[in-house]
């Protein structure tokens, strides 16, 4: 793994008082073989009330079934299933007889209440059983709903996934529809080292199992944090990021978490530079990135350290900023937007909330950078900003949900699956306008506004020009699926692609038929079948 840093300017006028934006980056390796990774000891806790009926729990059995098959035989699993009470569904066990855990989880159904710490604490108690630092030892918390059995205060229960993680177990969270309490699984998971999720809707529930199963199975570093030691040279420290802090005296250190393999993670922090009086370099902290490294042989513990350093010049022109450290400090202007939006709006204060939005889109557009993700990003804020000025017509718990998961998402290196989230929705939204016709065979296939015909017997998609259907997205393989036409019927099928495909939710391992208002993912990219 290499470890830097880049500062927006590194080189500052003389006697003026200034801010300079410093990103510390790790970038990680590939991930490892799926024979030399690290084995998993897991806990699924999954919420079975009675707001989970329908749809939701038949989606929850779906996801926890596919990530059974998706497990291999040194991985350990246990299930726990809550609502009033608590039950263990079937202790921790190796990944032998996949059809009969598989045939259990079928087996649930709902209930009534809402013991998410009963469940929780229950699944923390079956990871213990088998806490073993050569693993990756961790608790995937489901719910839809409130707290209301058991421990139900945030605070008692971040203290606690705080203890956990400290004893070597982690939590993620994920939540479903648009009761749970976000600002709760965020700080679980937060506090508990793991990753918060969004399921907006049942059918990605089995897509977001597939983002944390990939994570899992990929990881090549734990424990990640980076210290700041500033020097007398810098009045203030603040974290544009959302990670959790600690501070002694004036050093500051940011706890990271899991690195994933061929994954970037950046913190980008402000420094408030009062003037300096004298020209010439001037180091103005030590940098230190700390982690456990997983290799084939065990774990390594690693430690960079490396002075910031700084050329203090006369007045004059300054050059040009690094541009990677404006885009980023943008993209996480924007995240924090949307958290000042929230708290405004939270209060009814929404024309407030939508000034901040639109301010932070105008800060992107006022640096002229030619970039598609900014671009992106900033349309996103516009949109958002005459959302939140019509008020609580259009802010509602949803649209919170997906506006505070955006900005978590960005501020924990995620932006990635803030794109895939804003995606969904367009999806969602075109989709609505779609007629289904189940097996009627579709003639187009749209993606980004586009609609490319369904002509010929075969029809490859993917990134390289030789595809018939051309796809230019980074997620994308060169030749990453196709449709064959048999008789009346057009069959979407994998080609060993990265980043997988799925139809409907639903993981491609064999061709399968499409039909009129059918929707797949490319990698992290949505098409949606139409009529011309």
């Amino acid at each position: 793994m290499q470890a830097d840093f880049a500062l927006d300017y590194d080189v500052l006028t003389v006697e003026r008082a200034q801010k300079v934006y410093l990103m510390a980056r790790l970038v990680s390796g590939p991930p490892p073989e799926h024979q030399r990774r690290r084995p998993l000891n897991l806990s699924l806790v999954i919420d079975r009330s009675g707001s989970m009926a329908g749809e939701k729990i038949a989606y929850t059995r779906q996801a926890a079934q596919f990530l059974v098959q998706n497990l291999s035989a040194k991985d350990l699993l246990s299930v726990v299933v809550y609502h009033g009470g608590v039950e263990v569904l079937f202790q921790p066990e190796p990944m032998l007889n996949k059809d009969v855990i598989a045939h259990r989880i079928a087996s649930i159904t709902t209930g009534n209440m809402t013991n998410l710490s009963g469940g929780w604490l229950e699944g923390c108690n079956q990871v213990a059983q088998n806490l073993d630092q050569d693993r990756l030892n961790r608790v995937i918390l489901m719910t839809d709903g409130l707290a209301n059995r058991g421990i139900t205060s945030q605070s008692q229960l971040v203290a606690l996934a705080q203890q956990k993680y400290e004893g070597g177990i982690s939590t993620t969270t994920m939540g479903l529809g648009d009761d749970f309490n976000e600002d709760l699984l965020v700080a679980l998971a937060d506090a508990g080292g793991g990753a918060f999720y969004f399921i907006e809707s049942p059918e990605v529930a089995p897509l977001i199992f597939d983002e944390e199963l990939r994570g899992l199975l990929s990881v090549v570093g734990q424990n990640l944090t980076v210290t700041i030691n500033p020097t007398e040279s810098v009045a203030q420290v603040r974290q544009m990021n959302a990670y959790p802090q600690q501070i002694i005296g004036r050093q500051v250190t940011f706890r990271m978490g899991d690195v994933f393999g061929d994954e970037v993670k950046t913190l980008v922090l402000e420094l408030a530079i009062p003037a300096l009086t004298t020209t010439g370099e001037h180091q103005i902290a030590v940098l230190r990135f700390e982690y456990d490294e997983i290799t084939a042989e065990g774990t390594q513990h690693q430690i960079h350290e490396m002075p910031v350093i700084v050329n203090i010049a006369l007045p004059g022109e300054l050059p040009a900023p690094n541009t990677d450290v404006q885009e980023s400090v943008l993209l996480l202007q924007a995240a924090n937007a949307r958290r000042a939006a929230i708290s405004a709006a939270d209060k009814g204060q929404y024309q407030e909330a939508s000034g901040v939005l639109r301010a932070a889109a105008e800060a992107i557009e006022q640096t002229g950078l030619d970039n598609a993700q900014l671009v992106e990003e900033r349309e996103a804020l516009v949109k958002q900003a005459d959302d939140m000025a019509r008020g609580a017509e259009r802010y509602d718990q949803y649209s919170r949900k997906t506006m505070h998961t955006q900005a978590i998402y960005t501020m924990t290196s995620r932006h990635e699956e803030t794109q895939m989230l804003r995606t969904r929705e367009v999806v969602r939204e075109e989709q609505a306008k779609v007629e289904s016709k189940p097996g009627v065979t579709p003639t187009v296939v749209s993606w980004n506004g586009q609609d490319f015909p369904l002509d010929g017997d075969l029809i490859r998609i993917g990134r390289a020009k030789q595809n018939e259907i051309t796809l230019l997205a980074s997620s994308i393989s060169r030749f990453h699926a196709q449709l064959t036409r048999q008789g009346d019927t057009l069959l979407l099928e994998d080609l060993g692609s990265t980043n997988g495909t799925t139809l409907n939710g639903q993981r491609l391992d064999v061709p399968q038929p499409v039909s009129v208002g059918d929707t797949a993912r490319l990698g992290y990219e949505h098409v949606i079948f139409k009529e011309a």
